[in-house]
């Protein structure tokens, strides 16, 4: 059997009888099933009989009930296969275990409308017969040495291919949208491929997140807002490949962390702003994190801190108040390369190109030691930062004029080294000062992810 996308219905079209359309992602361009002809799906089979087929009403049957209609699949007789194949889709949940059970030995046609079922029940995997279907073919395709498992593996596809599909539109519709951006992570900005970022745009519910198991691709998850919720985190843990999650202004708990310990090995956890405090520590512990854990501004007191330092082993662990100043540098070096918009840094006059040597008096050799020293005050709190700071034209420094006495500083395309290195005659007049600056610190902002 041969199935063709269909780019304008996004679905896939059987060219072999009367199979429904299968709706599927235009990623997943063509599927060459081969051998499973009309094993893989029935739902036509299924719409013939007027739906019968999907009732799990009426007597239970008993166990060699289900065994007789198993056995009848593989009958040459046409009526008995009919019957067969509506008493276990009548009855699905009842059959699931055995059928599963006797997917593993079946041969011939009989094999082939084993798989026939339970593809057709696995297309529907938010069902629990249909978690059991899908389950039992991917137990089936791990060990990819039988055409059994090569047969199992290729079902997966094309059903992952159409709930990813439906999993992206469900997305979109409650203001999710995958797509790249920059992301602020403690003081960098990396740029992330589709980052699924959950925030106050978020109109849906923690039931439509169901779909994020989908999402074979997404690594990096960030939830914002009060609307996140312990129900919300037990899904996005859900995502399989899941390796980065930030937590930033949520009111999950201790207790609510503790879904975190099902979560995928993450090599970073980042929880900003947070009411957690001391009775984190014990969760913290015994969370799957083996990189990188940054706690920025919790309610973590000096004793409970430093009883997460001395017990973590094997991880990175920063501790921060919550203060923000609002600076980048280049690597690790101390002088200031981006003041952040509307941080605290730029609205209390620092720099760029302003080298930063002391926080309240304590040395600043590397934009690592800011860090340290910073993490020790809250938002609203006030640093003295003392920077050593080039002036060129000083004389215009009174009048307001910033770096090389032009108002906002150096205009684009401007030779900040001087007019001509080989004739200092050229160059224009510059002063290093050393000024104490006084910052009232601010509270990170997230929403400058984009």
């Amino acid at each position: 059997m041969n199935f063709k996308m269909n780019d304008s219905t996004h679905s896939l079209r059987a060219h072999c009888g009367p199979i429904d359309r299968l709706r599927a992602s235009r990623r997943t361009g063509y599927f060459y099933i081969g051998s499973l002809g009309v094993a893989l799906f029935f739902a036509a089979f299924v719409s013939n009989h007027s739906q019968r087929i999907m009732a799990d009403d009426g007597p239970k049957p008993s166990k060699l009930e289900i065994m007789a209609w198993i056995d009848d699949l593989g009958s040459n007789d046409y009526s008995k296969r009919q019957l067969a194949t509506i008493g276990l889709g009548n009855r699905k949940a009842d059959a699931m275990p055995f059928v599963i059970e006797a997917i593993a030995d079946a041969t011939g046609e009989k094999a082939d409308r084993l798989f026939q079922f339970i593809s057709s029940i696995a297309a529907e995997p938010y069902s629990e017969s249909g978690k059991l279907a899908f389950d039992a073919l991917s137990k089936l395709a791990q060990s990819r040495t039988t055409s059994k498992s090569i047969r199992a593996e290729k079902i997966l596809q094309v059903i992952g291919a159409e709930q990813r599909d439906l999993a992206l539109d469900l997305l979109v519709a409650c203001r999710i949208p995958l797509r790249d951006r920059r992301m602020q992570v403690m003081s960098s900005n990396p740029d992330i491929a589709q980052p699924l970022v959950i925030d106050r745009e978020f109109s849906g519910n923690a039931e439509d997140l169901g779909c994020l198991r989908w999402l074979t691709k997404v690594q990096f998850a960030k939830l914002e807002g009060p609307r996140i919720s312990r129900e919300v985190l037990q899904q996005v843990i859900g995502l399989p490949h899941l390796k980065k999650l930030q937590l930033v202004d949520t009111d999950l708990t201790a207790e609510d962390l503790e879904i975190l310990r099902d979560a995928p090995d993450l090599d970073l956890l980042e929880i900003v702003y947070s009411p957690i405090g001391d009775e984190a520590v014990d969760v913290l512990l015994s969370l799957p994190v083996w990189g990188n854990l940054y706690l920025f501004g919790t309610k973590l007191t000096p004793i409970g801190s430093q009883s997460l330092k001395s017990q973590l082993d094997g991880v990175d662990l920063f501790m921060s108040r919550g203060g923000f100043l609002g600076v980048r540098a280049l690597g690790n070096s101390n002088v200031i390369d981006d003041v952040v918009d509307g941080g605290a840094a730029k609205r209390d006059g620092l720099l760029r190109g302003d080298k930063m040597l002391s926080v309240n008096g304590r040395s600043i050799l590397l934009f690592e030691d800011l860090r340290k020293e910073l993490a020790n005050f809250a938002d609203g709190e006030t640093v003295t930062i003392e920077v050593e700071r080039t002036l060129r034209n000083p004389d215009f420094r009174r009048g307001g004029f910033g770096p090389g006495g032009f108002p906002g500083g150096f205009p684009p395309g401007f030779p900040q080294g001087g007019l001509n290195d080989e004739n200092p005659s050229e160059l224009p007049k510059k002063e290093v000062i050393r000024e104490k600056i006084k910052v009232k610190l601010g509270k990170r902002d997230s929403g400058r992810d984009r």
